[in-house]
């Protein structure tokens, strides 16, 4: 009978970051174990119930939280193997952040019980392969003493994104592209509008030095969002609103030719340095900080709660075009690092 593996992430609901995750663990779940039956956490499979399956993979996404920590145990507990791979944490505070990215270790328990932490310790010591997201998940772990030896930073699995041939695409357009959307509020200043505004502004800026705009999103919640951010701009002539949504070869194809990015969702960013388009990362939760800790490309992450958003987008983005050779370098260095640490569990067959 062929093996079932359950993959947990948050499918179906046509989030390109994380469809693109699933994309590519099942291209490699084929490669390598082409016997096995992988399932998908679509909103049609009950994943809660991990009884009709021989082992449990946590997949890509901001997924360490207790909730799935506790479908995990269940698993374990029923004598499935259980693997995490390139989970990562969200939902830290703005003042928290600040302090683990500065390398303190500040108190979590608003965000975490004793429980919590006892159910991560334990589930993250049980599982067969314990891949985590980033430098600050990590941080995050250790702080509340629930990092097992066998926990290991392996990367956001949407490094495994293959990039273009050509590392400089001829004709660069004087085009900044901008991904916008919505997060319901919430973000770090729990200003969205504020935000929206403070982009609108900018883009007249970049027009007015002559520069296009090109709109786009990653989620079909986003687009009202993005449409009332073109109307603010409010210059058709120099801003293109692409509604569209792609699949990731897709996105790659059609941000390859801009100068640079200004992205709000955390996959926009690593679609556009797939592309070899420097990316400025909105800093609108823990998980952006995560991400460019990751890379070493902190400098270009701009928090929603900065006082002089407008000055540091602006400025960040001509930073990002300065430095374009020097950003895709570095996000190639960190690529050539997690890779191999991505495609360990593949290798080793551990769900066949």
């Amino acid at each position: 009978m062929m093996k079932k593996v359950l993959y947990i992430g948050w499918i179906g609901f046509q989030n390109v970051g994380d469809e693109l995750l699933w994309n590519l663990f099942a291209s490699y779940a084929r490669q390598y174990a082409p016997d096995v039956q992988i399932i998908p956490s679509t909103p049609k499979v009950n994943w809660k119930d991990t009884s009709p399956y021989d082992a449990v993979v946590l997949g890509g996404g901001s997924l360490l939280l207790p909730g799935y920590m506790a479908v995990l145990q269940e698993a374990h507990e029923a004598g499935k193997p259980i693997w995490i791979w390139g989970s990562g944490i969200d939902w830290i505070g703005e003042a928290e952040t600040d302090a683990l990215c500065a390398g303190a270790k500040p108190a979590l328990h608003r965000y975490f019980s004793a429980n919590d932490v006892e159910l991560f310790r334990t589930v993250l010591a049980s599982a067969a392969f314990a891949g985590i997201r980033g430098p600050l998940s990590e941080a995050v772990l250790k702080t509340l003493g629930a990092y097992p030896a066998n926990v290991r930073v392996i990367g956001d699995p949407g490094l495994l994104l293959q990039t273009p041939a050509s590392a400089e695409p001829p004709n660069k357009e004087k085009t900044i592209g901008i991904n916008w959307g919505t997060t319901y509020n919430r973000l770090f200043g729990q200003h969205e509008t504020l935000v929206e505004d403070t982009l609108a502004r900018a883009a007249k800026m970049w027009i007015a030095s002559g520069y296009r705009i090109h709109l786009y999103i990653v989620w079909p919640n986003d687009r009202s969002a993005c449409e009332r951010l073109y109307k603010k701009i409010n210059c058709p002539e120099r801003v293109t609103f692409d509604r569209a949504l792609y699949d990731e070869r897709q996105f790659i194809e059609r941000l390859q030719p801009l100068a640079a990015t200004v992205n709000f969702k955390l996959h926009a960013n690593l679609l556009s340095l797939a592309a070899g388009v420097p990316a400025v990362m909105l800093g609108y939760r823990f998980k952006v900080f995560d991400f460019a800790a990751l890379l070493g490309l902190d400098r270009y992450v701009v928090s929603t709660a900065s006082p002089q958003l407008e000055t540091d987008l602006i400025d960040t983005v001509a930073l990002a075009e300065q430095h374009r050779r020097r950003i895709m370098e570095q996000y190639e260095t960190a690529r050539r690092q997690y890779i191999p640490l991505l495609l360990e569990p593949f290798e080793r067959g551990l769900f066949r």
